[in-house]
């Protein structure tokens, strides 16, 4: 009977919680299988708050779109797989540089009719200005500014995803002596 934490890619993360026997009583499969549902709502939980905590993600797409998934191999072999609803989450949880092709186009902060919508969908035709002055170029409506263009940018790492799942791991025996004393 093992309990193990995978990442969405596969990744093995955190230790793997395994008994030594091959025969296990009802009461100690109930209790493996309660041991990884509190691991499972323990990673949801401290990993939403995480993301919440690392900038712009206080919406309930990035906070709801975090999953720790139970799934069933047979009846005590259990895996906790760690997803995410946006495809690109891992992004912020390992930090790297996205490179444009040739540039990235990112709305200006006081444009806000172009937050959210890439520069080739902007609904007026847009046309590109190149500064002198060294200054990144801009897209401009008949209304004026709406994106600056770079040719790459660096997210930093925002999250600490991994880092949760190792540390709820390392409580799996806990949780697995409450539930067997318990009768869960």
């Amino acid at each position: 009977m093992s309990i193990t934490f995978k990442y969405q890619d596969g990744e093995k993360i955190g230790r793997k919680f395994s008994f030594g026997t091959k025969r296990f009583s009802e009461r100690a499969i109930k209790a493996a299988q309660s041991a990884a549902r509190r691991a499972k709502d323990e990673i949801e939980y401290a990993g939403r708050a995480d993301i919440r905590a690392g900038g712009r993600f206080g919406s309930a797409r990035w906070q709801e779109g975090f999953h720790a998934k139970l799934s069933y191999q047979s009846r005590g072999d259990i895996n906790i797989r760690i997803t995410h609803d946006v495809p690109y989450w891992l992004v912020f949880e390992e930090g790297r540089v996205i490179n444009g092709k040739p540039m990235l186009w990112i709305p200006l902060h006081f444009a806000t009719e172009a937050w959210g919508i890439r520069a080739r969908d902007y609904p007026l035709p847009l046309f590109r200005v190149d500064r002198k002055d060294g200054k990144a170029p801009l897209l401009l409506d008949k209304d004026g500014p709406k994106y600056f263009g770079k040719e790459s940018v660096t997210i930093p790492k925002k999250w600490h995803l991994r880092q949760i799942v190792r540390d709820i791991s390392r409580k799996i025996n806990l949780y697995y002596r409450e539930a067997f004393n318990n009768g869960q």
